[in-house]
């Protein structure tokens, strides 16, 4: 590789060659070079050495040094080219998103401004050079220009997969209802989540069950929560069709509960926290380190960081660049303005099996969630508590596609599950202790955790009918459930408007459901055990399952048809799942409905930040969320940026561009999903008029026959040539220099 900047001609310039009356004194001598190059995705150190992921948002900071000056020097500027395995990539070369700079005598990271910032999309490769030069065009009059280039090179951005994470808005009845939906959406609960965790993208969506309705004090339900949302993500999401995520996260009004947030498991698949305006997105991001499997700690970051598409500006204004003396997001009890990651931290997102791209997980440009196939299989959830050395269980559910549990052998519980005769059939390890480190003020041990277990229902011929739970260090019994003799019967079920008694068909004329629904039911169990049901909906005649309610035991399931998925035709069905603690009856309401007129598909703007102001010539990223209740993740081709003075920008849910005209931009975010329905989001950006490229390609002060030859050998290519960013060196780019000839 030959880069048209490093093949220049190295510049002898004394002042007599200057012109007449502008020779600079040694006092005022200016000398500018290179004095560190940063490639950065969120964290990185000074070798550049930290891991880096193809597809993702990256900055590059560029310090400057000023040679022998003891003063600022204004109207310092350079560009960046990026060759990836020696060819030169599309949207190179990269032009300064805040240049010309005013450089100090002593940069600071620390400060946005000190810095030359520049921003792109990296391909996936494992060679990849950036080679960086100062006054590109000798717009500052130099004593020496032979020392104005820099490079990094062979850095590789590796693959990594889309990661998918569920959110359920909680609507806690004792405590205020359900939190602000702007609050968890897209681009607001999970900015600090995607500062900090670098995978391919997040695929961070509400959950396609709704909200779930939580009526316990849930200081003393948390472990029941939390296993009823990782129900919500193993079971209930996957049964209804859509695919299983990695993470699923509850989202509480306020603050109610005591530590922030919690998750299940180090490392585990759900956890809960609270939208306090100054923690929720920190509390986010700290719970899902837990669930990635990060214990608390006390450190520092220790470098200078950089949220590189500024997600933390809203609502808390907080700057891109992170001082070395933030603490990391696994340091307990923080509020937002306080945390950002430091590198052991950074660097476990990118190293957890959970986001490597592997043919399983269909690559980098899946829509995320996990792969695996389910078997029939029964449910066992409950609390342990540590201090009276027992476990209270909640009732057992049937699965039709469960994820089997596998023996952990660090786990502290034994889960034993027996036949009718009395044989122990199935029996594997379970770990109820990892999460139980709780710290606010000071770190102590939860008392209760959560237990969770998903066994095969049946081992051959024989179905479990007893499990008992033993402390893996003494043998003592923890729980013991036994299967009774009868199992729950469902007298009635009725659904409101069709208002039919379970057996009975209504009017199909009026079997059409629209908003506010109400199911009563009632069953008995001649062995007298208490009773709970999940409501189940199948928009499709029964193929996928969703649950619109669990664990209900009042009888009555109030919901909004709007909120589910449409039916297909007329085939919408309601099935209840009563339990008495072991044993479990499906009942199906007989006729059949539509519901829902269909819900355009939830579209948010990650980047940029509305109302931002950039130079023109800078590459701006354009980032979306975009996600469907039927079509589930959004395909790039769906997703579409358009600007009232430029038109139609591309596709793509993260699209870089550079050529973006002066002015104010009405932009729109598109997204469009399988049935035509769409969804548009309104933001406006402004561009600030910049001469970015002097058409003086080879830097020697003129423009002239020897910039119109290089711009020839880049013909319909790329590269500096390219003087109106098209992405093609051609006719209008040549207008262009002939316009500026010997300027």
């Amino acid at each position: 590789m030959q880069p048209l900047l490093d093949s220049v001609r190295p510049f002898a310039l004394a002042c007599a060659v200057l012109t007449a009356g502008c020779c600079i004194s040694s006092a005022h001598a200016v000398d500018v070079s290179i004095a560190a190059i940063e490639i950065t995705q969120g964290s990185q150190v000074a070798a550049n050495s930290t891991a880096l992921v193809a597809l993702n948002p990256t900055a590059i900071r560029v310090k400057v040094a000023l040679n022998g000056q003891t003063t600022p020097q204004s109207g310092v500027d350079a560009i960046v080219r990026v060759y990836s395995n020696g060819i030169e990539i599309a949207g190179s070369p990269l032009y300064s998103t805040n240049g010309p700079i005013t450089a100090p005598v002593a940069p600071n990271s620390a400060n946005v401004n000190d810095t030359l910032n520049f921003y792109f999309i990296p391909p996936q490769s494992v060679n990849v050079d950036f080679v960086v030069t100062l006054n590109p065009f000798r717009t500052l009059v130099e004593t020496n220009y032979a020392n104005n280039g820099g490079s990094v090179i062979d850095r590789a951005f590796s693959c990594r997969k889309i990661v998918e994470l569920a959110y359920v808005p909680i609507n806690y009845t004792i405590g205020g209802g359900l939190p602000s939906a702007a609050m968890m959406q897209p681009g607001n609960g999970d900015n600090f989540l995607r500062g900090i965790y670098r995978v391919r993208d997040w695929n961070y969506h509400r959950s396609s069950l709704g909200s779930l309705t939580w009526t316990s004090d849930v200081n003393s339900s948390a472990t029941t929560l939390l296993n009823t949302l990782n129900d919500i993500r193993q079971n209930q999401i996957p049964a209804a069709g859509y695919t299983r995520p990695e993470f699923i996260y509850g989202w509480l009004l306020g603050n109610p509960y005591s530590g922030n947030g919690v998750a299940i498991g180090i490392p585990g698949a759900a956890a809960f926290g609270n939208t306090l305006l100054s923690k929720y997105q920190r509390t986010f991001a700290h719970e899902v380190g837990h669930l990635w499997g990060l214990q608390h700690n006390t450190t520092t970051i220790g470098v200078v960081a950089f949220d590189v598409e500024n997600h933390l500006r809203d609502p808390l204004a907080i700057g891109q660049p992170m001082a070395t003396t933030k603490k990391d997001i696994m340091y307990a009890g923080l509020t937002t303005i306080e945390a950002w990651v430091n590198q052991t931290t950074y660097l476990d997102a990118i190293n957890d099996a959970r986001s490597a791209c592997t043919a399983a997980s269909g690559g980098a440009e899946s829509g995320g969630g996990a792969s695996d196939e389910g078997a029939q299989a029964i449910r066992f959830a409950g609390t342990h508590d540590h201090v009276a050395r027992r476990i209270t269980l909640q009732p057992a559910f049937d699965l039709v596609s469960g994820i089997i549990d596998s023996d952990d052998p660090t786990g502290n519980v034994w889960v034993e599950a027996y036949d009718n005769d009395g044989v122990l059939i199935y029996a594997i390890r379970k770990d109820t202790e990892r999460c139980r480190e709780a710290c606010e003020e000071e770190c102590t041990l939860h008392a209760e955790t959560s237990f969770y277990a998903v066994l095969p229902r049946f081992h051959g011929d024989d179905e479990i009918a007893r499990v008992t739970l033993r402390e893996v260090r003494t043998g003592d019994i923890l729980a013991e459930s036994t299967r009774s003799k009868n199992a729950p019967v469902v007298q009635s079920m009725s659904v409101a408007p069709l208002v039919a008694i379970m057996g009975k068909r209504a009017d199909p004329a009026q079997a059409v459901l629209r908003g506010s629904i109400v199911v009563d039911w009632s069953a008995i169990d001649r062995d007298g055990d208490a009773l709970v049901a999940n409501l189940l909906y199948s928009p499709d005649a029964g193929n996928a399952w969703i649950a619109v309610a669990f664990n209900d035991a009042s009888g009555r399931v109030v919901f909004d048809a709007d909120a589910l998925p449409q039916s297909r035709a007329h085939a919408g069905r309601f099935r209840l799942r009563v339990s008495d603690g072991f044993n479990t009856t499906d009942a199906e309401f007989e006729q059949a409905f539509s519901m829902g007129a269909g819900t355009p598909p939830d579209v948010h703007l990650l980047s940029p930040n509305t109302g931002v102001s950039v130079p023109q010539g800078s590459t701006v990223i354009f980032h979306a969320s975009a996600w469907d209740m039927d079509d589930q993740y959004f395909n790039d081709g769906g997703v579409t940026w358009t600007s009232s003075l430029d038109g139609a920008l591309g596709t793509g849910r993260v699209l870089a561009k550079r050529n973006l005209s002066a002015g104010t931009h009405a932009m729109t975010l598109r997204g469009t999903d399988a049935s035509g329905m769409f969804t548009d989001v309104k933001f406006s950006m402004v561009v600030s008029a910049r001469e970015f490229n002097s058409g003086d390609l080879d830097g020697d002060g003129l423009v002239n026959a020897a910039d119109l030859a290089i711009m020839l050998s880049g013909w319909n290519g790329n590269g500096l040539g390219d003087l109106n960013l098209s992405g093609t060196i051609g006719a209008e780019d040549l207008a262009m220099l002939l316009s500026r000839w010997d300027a």
